[in-house]
């Protein structure tokens, strides 16, 4: 019965720590099974954080690469700007080359054939620059300037006749500029139209009464046009304005002469030879003077001393 006692009170004790070797082993067990869930989380966080790194300094660059260039279109209005500035720079070659391929561009682009224009005439050509300004006109035909333009490169072309009607253009939009006269007045001459060049030179005056180079001219299509008294009359004004305008001198003298004022012509042309005693012309104009005069032998000495100043020794 103590044995059986013993052993029933034994067996309880050997459940009991049955159960606690038991639940120790299962605590070991989790307690192991959390150690390694520890370690592993560290582990995701590290290779969490390495892929989080690598994706922010590569996306852009990847976003960089993916994007596709845009490359704005150039425009006529572009290579106006890129020609301007090389005719600036005194590239003229490069200028004109943009600004043709602007008005290729924009036929319409006024501004671009004046600058090409100005740029071919540096580069002296001519005839391209006509070109440009008659297309300026051609799409502006109130542009006054360019008229001007226009019939100044044909006077350095000795196109006369479209000077002229370049000028004329320019007076009927800007009547009031007095080189514009001065100058259709120097072609209406050149084409011996007296009237045409008498009526410019008096609007120049009108503009200016002391532009004396208008006077000058004046007073010589006076003289084209028999209109002596008038001739007179302009050069003796010159004269007292100007003593030493030789040529104004010598034009009197012409107009007396020519008018049969023999002895006016011949104190005149005295004074020149005075003043400048090498005046070829003047001798001469001054022996026919004296020829007409009777005075054979002033006459015969003028003639000699005119030839002597036009052949070389």
């Amino acid at each position: 019965m103590k044995n059986a006692s013993l052993n029933a009170v034994l067996f309880p004790i050997k459940s009991v720590f049955s159960v606690i070797t038991f639940s120790a082993c299962i605590l070991i067990i989790a307690c192991c099974g959390c150690g390694k869930e520890e370690k592993e989380a560290g582990k995701s966080v590290e290779f969490k954080e390495l892929i989080s790194t690598t994706a922010e300094s590569q996306a852009p660059k990847a976003a960089k690469e993916a994007a596709p260039e845009v490359v704005k279109p150039i425009t006529a209005q572009d290579l106006y700007h890129k020609g301007v500035e090389c005719l600036r720079q005194g590239r003229l070659k490069d200028a004109v080359e943009a600004l043709n391929r602007a008005t290729d561009m924009d036929p319409t682009m006024v501004d671009a054939y004046k600058k090409k224009a100005i740029a071919c005439n540096k580069l002296g050509m001519m005839n391209e620059a006509i070109i440009s300004f008659k297309k300026v006109v051609e799409l502006n035909p109130n542009d006054a300037e360019s008229y001007f333009s226009l019939g100044s490169f044909y006077v350095k072309r000795r196109l006369t006749d479209d000077a002229i009607l370049a000028f004329e253009r320019y007076v009927s939009l800007n009547p009031n500029n007095v080189r514009i006269y001065y100058n259709l007045g120097c072609l209406y001459g050149e084409r011996k139209l007296s009237d045409k060049a008498i009526g410019a030179y008096q609007l120049a005056l009108k503009i200016n009464p002391n532009y004396a180079d208008a006077s000058y001219n004046l007073g010589i299509a006076y003289n084209d046009k028999k209109m002596f008294d008038d001739a007179i009359e302009i050069f003796k004004k010159i004269i007292t304005s100007n003593p030493e305008n030789h040529d104004a001198r010598y034009n009197l003298a012409f107009a007396y002469s020519q008018k049969g004022q023999y002895n006016d012509a011949a104190a005149t042309c005295e004074k020149l030879l005075e003043l400048n005693p090498g005046n070829a012309s003047a001798h001469l104009l001054l022996g026919d003077t004296y020829s007409k005069l009777g005075k054979t032998k002033e006459a015969q000495e003028e003639y000699e001393t005119y030839k002597k100043s036009i052949f070389i020794k």
